[in-house]
């Protein structure tokens, strides 16, 4: 039977909110690749599962857009390239379409010079980061994707956020059958969980999850870690973790650093992210093929370890996301009612026909 809108779980194929997330971009003036681009990236990572970086964020982007906080139809320009360094100036676009030409950028760099760094100033949330390294893999290059956020992370030893989750995403050539694929928050989860949790009816979350409340104590209360923060993966190293991210990024775009930036998505200020992307071609190191061959020999030594107590298998960075997507693009991808509902209160506000019961 289909489950209504209004029930708390329902599933939707991915071709079909694929379809709906770029008609609502479309009416709100983004440009069709644009809009493809967003459609594209939200989808993607809700197909792997990342729900707190997929079409949950599409209605802060429908916020931000309406608001003035980002600007549509904005691609922005090439502020400076020497060689295979690139810097880019996003001109407040949306950070989908900022991060697309980067990222074509810097495998072309790449392929005249064998690596290339391009960063981006002025940009705006670009959804996952393994999106984009996938991007540059895709190109025959290892793929390297990092980003500043909002300030919601203490420094170590430190109550008072500064630092945002800065992720990290890795991707190699030749890995799109499920080899390996790092995507990391620098911190212990991404805090849009917390909005998922919520949209569960989760009163508490898992102690590993790592949240304090508004006085820096710990705490596995949602409603206390929604006023709190999430804390660096590993202590002091992923504190570390967190500040390279935001020499590589912002520290080299010239954009706001750590609490120089805007925290939320939403509303009329503009939220100035940096991005950097890093493109190795390993083709000035290795014959054609052959790193692909060893990387797929490390995989196999790794897997081959016998599995600790309590579990079945040894699983490499990106495999349970990989078989979630296989889950998904087979089952639909699952949304809470409040998220489909919200959806569809855009939808109708920017006249855009919600997709037919016969697609959910």
């Amino acid at each position: 039977m289909t489950p209504s809108p209004t029930a708390e779980i329902l599933r939707v194929r991915a071709p079909t909110l694929r379809e709906f997330i770029f008609n609502l971009a479309r009416r709100l003036r983004v440009p069709e690749a644009g809009a493809g681009l967003v459609s594209d990236s939200l989808v993607a990572a809700s197909l792997r599962g990342v729900d707190s970086h997929g079409v949950e964020l599409f209605p802060v982007y429908e916020q931000q857009i309406r608001e003035g906080g980002a600007d549509p139809t904005a691609v922005g320009a090439v502020a400076n390239e020497a060689g295979a360094c690139l810097l880019f100036d996003g001109k407040n676009g949306l950070g989908q379409v900022v991060s697309a030409q980067c990222t074509d950028h810097a495998v072309r760099l790449a392929r005249a010079h064998g690596l290339a760094v391009v960063v981006a100033r002025n940009s705006h949330h670009f959804g996952a980061a393994a999106y984009w390294s996938q991007r540059m893999a895709q190109g025959g290059c290892i793929g390297i994707s990092l980003s500043t956020a909002g300030a919601i992370v203490p420094p170590w030893q430190g109550k008072t956020p500064r630092l945002g989750t800065n992720p990290i995403a890795v991707a190699l050539p030749g890995s799109a059958g499920g080899k390996w694929l790092l995507d990391m928050a620098t911190t212990t989860v991404a805090k849009g969980k917390l909005n998922f949790a919520a949209a569960h009816g989760r009163t508490t979350i898992p102690e590993a999850w790592r949240f304090v409340d508004a006085d820096g104590h710990p705490t596995t209360d949602r409603v206390a870690a929604e006023r709190g923060w999430s804390l660096p993966v590993g202590g002091y190293k992923g504190s570390g973790l967190a500040v390279l991210v935001e020499l590589l990024t912002s520290g080299l775009s010239g954009g706001p650093m750590a609490s120089e930036a805007p925290v939320h998505r939403n509303g009329v200020v503009p939220l100035r992210i940096s991005h950097t992307f890093i493109a190795i071609d390993p083709q000035r190191f290795l014959p054609l093929g052959t790193f692909e061959e060893r990387m797929e020999r490390l995989v196999a030594m790794l897997k081959s370890s016998e599995p600790a107590p309590g579990y079945d298998e040894v699983l490499m960075a990106g495999e349970p996301e990989w078989r979630e997507e296989a889950v998904r693009l087979r089952d639909g991808i699952p949304l809470p009612g409040h998220l489909w509902r919200r959806l569809l209160a855009i939808a109708a506000n920017l006249e855009v026909a919600s997709p037919a019961p016969d697609g959910v």
